[in-house]
């Protein structure tokens, strides 16, 4: 539902003009295989210093820059397998870290509760919290207790520039056990005794604008999720009742009222408010297409005024037009039309603005904005090799199925001469599938296919996030059934363009695209001349025997809701046990340090194509886990993708 008296929505405008340059340099796969340079910034309380988290070398490291001048003051790296994660601005002098840890079966570094401080000249750098904090003897800085647990910030304390509040839960191997909430001095480590213990497990927890503890919300002892309220030093349950969307956001600066997102009607989720005294609930914006993206909050966190939704291109709701920081956002989206824009900091005096700006041909800059001088200017850009003149633009689509359902997707054409050349067509599968869905964005797999002539289809199937729990649900159970009629019947609606070239498609796919590539080509055996599965799931009866997820606390009770455990049509629908309908030329790429999908999966379906006498091409990594994390080994996946849909679509 719409509040047009409450909000005013702003289209992010594309513009589709016809691009007047030279002839377009060779990129090879190589180049689009790179690493994105800069992960995350964050400016200083008062402006004059950022926080960059920079890749170098394949990990993660941070740097110190001054925003008058970009001069590198400072920063942190870390030995070993250690890599900078989340950094975040104490005061003007000192920064607290998430110490990130990388394992060879891991695909991205991860966060094991270790929180490091550091000056932002990389002087007197302790880890403060965790396994470890207490054994640095020859540190300066006093004694440490070491912690074995997990720390998670919760609130940085403005006003209080030498603590923050941090959350510590024990070590359990499901991560259950309740976390107790203390104050830790970020210069000599000391935490305080616990303020509290959470009412509730794998909590998330709320602070006012002045950093108060007053929201906890998580998972009971059977599993259901509550939400409490903290009051007088006690906890009280908030006995409200909420959707099975419902996720907590903020409060407003008084603290009474609480903004969530939900969807009471189970179906798209929208943006709400909770008046914590009496009750009350209100409904503040619900699109009539898609859930929320994401929100934009005030500088205190005390409000949000602005929304972002991707019914198509990403487009912007504005909850409150009278708000300053409001206006200002809205000139930010002005200036960059035709881009999607996110705040990522600001200075305490509102003076320094730091945004990113990213759209489906840019993979992303920082821009510096002045807001006394009126100034922007652009401070650091991701891939900036990549010029977005050389690459190729992609459109929103929508088809409707032969059950009369909407679905949408992305369509891709290459840089061409001539728009009557006809092109062959790559159908491109996301993975997940639950909670993913593809978005109008800079994606490098798109783009390293159009550079090589091939149209790239994106098919958002049932199935999919952000079109609300009943199309997200409509995919549980439905791997090999619904979720294949779509992409097949996308395909479908794709290879019918004039523009493509119906006799030479392709479809791949990482994880569950893996997946839904070799399936959909068992379904539909004379639609796709090539297939490409990468870590891919072939053998839906293993996924409960073998992998990360069964070991989770909730792995098997998720699997079963969405695969079901009819054994039947689980190898019905799996690659594994009907490898003998494929038609088309088959290549499989996995990893042999894959948790999430071990590369038994790749191992059985190899051996089903040998007993059917199917030729196959086989990519193996030996260091790499769910996907290629280390830039060489991902430009020799690209290599091989690029020479072998050559050879089965080129000529």
């Amino acid at each position: 539902m719409h509040y047009s008296h409450l909000c005013r929505r702003i289209l992010l405008l594309v513009c589709f003009l016809p691009l007047c340059i030279a002839a377009a340099p060779f990129l090879t796969p190589a180049d689009f295989a790179a690493d994105h340079s800069f992960v995350d910034t964050e400016l200083s309380p008062n402006g004059e210093l950022l926080a960059v988290t920079i890749v170098h070398e394949g990990k993660r490291q941070l740097a110190i820059f001054r925003t008058q001048d970009k001069k590198m003051v400072g920063g942190a790296k870390f030995p070993g397998r250690q890599e900078t994660g989340q950094a975040y601005w104490v005061n003007n002098e000192r920064l607290v870290i998430k110490l990130l840890e990388s394992e060879p079966w891991d695909e991205q570094p991860k966060f094991y509760g270790q929180l490091y401080a550091v000056d932002y000249n990389g002087k007197n750098g302790e880890l403060i919290y965790g396994v470890g904090a207490g054994e640095s003897k020859a540190s300066r800085l006093r004694k440490k207790e070491d912690t074995f647990g997990w720390g998670d910030v919760i609130s940085i304390l403005p006003g209080d520039p030498k603590h923050i509040l941090i959350s510590s839960t024990p070590m359990s191997d499901g991560g259950e056990r309740r976390a107790t909430i203390h104050k830790l001095n970020v210069y000599d480590g000391k935490m305080s005794s616990a303020l509290t213990r959470s009412p509730v497990s794998y909590a998330r927890f709320i602070t006012d604008g002045n950093g108060s503890l007053k929201i906890a919300f998580g998972l009971d002892a059977e599993g259901e999720r509550r939400t409490f309220r903290y009051e007088n030093d006690q906890w009280k349950e908030i006995s409200a009742e909420f959707g099975p969307g419902f996720y907590p956001l903020a409060l407003n600066e008084a603290g009474d009222k609480l903004y969530y997102l939900d969807d009471p009607k189970k179906d798209l989720k929208g943006l709400f408010e909770l008046d914590m005294l009496s009750g009350a609930k209100r409904e503040i914006y619900t699109d009539d297409q898609v859930d929320i993206t994401s929100v934009t909050y005030s500088s205190d966190g005390n409000s949000i005024y602005a929304l972002r939704v991707d019914p198509d291109y990403p487009t912007y709701v504005m909850l409150n037009s009278s708000n300053p920081e409001a206006e200002l956002y809205r000139q930010f989206l002005h200036s960059f039309p035709g881009y999607k824009i996110s705040i990522t900091s600001r200075s305490d005096d509102g003076r320094w603005w730091l945004l990113y700006a990213s759209n489906d041909i840019d993979a992303g800059t920082y821009h510096l904005y002045d807001k006394e001088m009126h100034a922007l200017r652009p401070m650091f850009a991701n891939l900036s090799h990549l010029k977005a003149e050389h690459l190729s633009q992609s459109e929103p689509v929508s088809f409707v199925t032969s059950d009369k359902v909407t679905i949408s997707g992305y369509l891709t054409y290459p840089q061409s001469d001539s728009n009557e050349q006809k092109v062959p067509l790559v159908v491109l599968v996301h993975g997940g599938p639950h909670g993913v869905r593809d978005y109008w964005s800079f994606d490098r797999e798109v783009q390293l296919l159009a550079s090589q002539g091939y149209a790239v289809l994106r098919v958002n199937f049932r199935g999919s996030d952000g079109y609300g729990r009943a199309f997200r649900e409509a995919g549980h159970r439905q791997w090999g059934g619904l979720m294949m009629r779509d992409i097949i019947e996308g395909t479908r609606w794709a290879a019918g363009q004039e523009r493509i070239d119906a006799s030479k498609i392709c479809i791949m796919g990482g994880s569950f695209g893996g997946y839904a590539a070799m399936q959909a080509a068992i379904v539909e055996p004379d639609l796709y001349r090539c297939v490409i599965g990468t870590v891919g799931v072939y053998d839906l009866p293993l996924m409960f025997e073998k992998g990360d997820i069964p070991e989770r606390l909730y792995g098997e009770s998720y699997l079963s809701d969405v695969l079901g455990k009819d054994e039947a049509q689980l190898r019905a629908f799996s690659p594994v046990y009907n490898a003998d309908k494929l038609k088309a030329a088959i290549m499989i790429a996995h990893n042999k340090k894959d948790r999430r999908v071990p590369i038994e999966h790749a191992e059985r379906l190899r051996d089903a194509l040998d007993q059917a006498d199917k030729p196959y091409e086989w990519f193996i990594k030996d260091t790499e886990a769910h996907g290629f994390s280390n830039a060489a080994n991902r430009a020799d996946y690209y290599q091989a993708v690029s020479q072998y849909l050559s050879k089965h679509l080129g000529g």
